[in-house]
């Protein structure tokens, strides 16, 4: 297959064969305003029914409240939920539960909504977390990604080979995968770890602005969370995989 074209352009042949992998996503953005309780963001004050509580370790420490999507408040996309409420907590030791595989994430149908300010507070230094300070409200914008090379499906179809630097560096533009995201193709700074399809709950990335990291996973790093098409059809939150590498 010809990848590009005598003016260095992808040829139609190609990006017709590519755009069969096309999947939707919701890039997501993170800024410092105004952010309600209910609001989609990161960090902050988690929005939790009355008699629920966050999810604390066998210390009795609390979980450390990572994000939350409000999906009435998202761009729309099949097979995600329509409204409702979803919360990411991770567990507050040196590798943010990774290696205890110590986190939950929580769904809630009924929604509670409600003017109530979440008050934006700066870093804590004695609080090791990925999240600097909060809450950042999060906003969605629909997109569609391509498949990436750091993905164990793209052995099954025809990319432009590593040894051709300009081809390879050209896609790897093209079908980048990194920021945070909902659904679409997810961003490893290593190797994909998974061995079966998944989608793509959420994807935090290294965030910020010029002056200050909203987000940050150690060395440049990306967390995912990633669910079974079966058990988000069903709003199952029950068996949700997280993981998260860094450089």
């Amino acid at each position: 297959m010809n990848f590009l074209d005598a003016n260095n352009k992808w040829t139609p042949e190609f990006m017709k064969y590519i755009e069969e992998t096309a999947r939707p996503s919701i890039k997501l953005t993170l800024t410092k305003e105004l952010t309600r309780l209910t609001d989609s963001k990161v960090g902050g004050k988690p929005w939790l029914p009355p008699m629920v509580q966050i999810p604390h370790d066998e210390d009795g420490t609390d979980y450390l409240f990572i994000a939350q999507v409000n999906w009435a408040k998202m761009p729309q996309l099949d097979g995600f939920p329509s409204h409702g409420l979803t919360s990411f907590f991770v567990k507050q030791d040196n590798t943010f539960g990774l290696l205890d595989q110590a986190y939950h994430v929580l769904h809630f149908e009924d929604v509670s909504d409600t003017t109530e300010i979440d008050p934006f507070q700066p870093e804590d230094p004695d609080l090791y977390s990925p999240v600097l300070g909060g809450p950042y409200k999060l906003t969605g914008q629909l997109e569609s990604k391509l498949i990436p090379y750091k993905n164990f499906l793209s052995e099954h179809f025809q990319l432009p080979p590593h040894h051709d630097k300009v081809v390879y560096s050209k896609y790897w533009d093209l079908s980048d995968a990194s920021g945070s995201r909902i659904g679409g193709y997810p961003y490893f700074t290593q190797d994909d770890p998974r061995s079966e399809d998944s989608i793509l709950l959420l994807q935090l990335d290294m965030e910020g602005d010029h002056k200050d990291y909203y987000v940050s996973w150690g060395d440049s790093g990306v967390a995912n969370f990633f669910i079974r098409k079966e058990d988000l059809l069903r709003l199952d939150f029950s068996n949700v995989v997280y993981t998260w590498d860094c450089l």
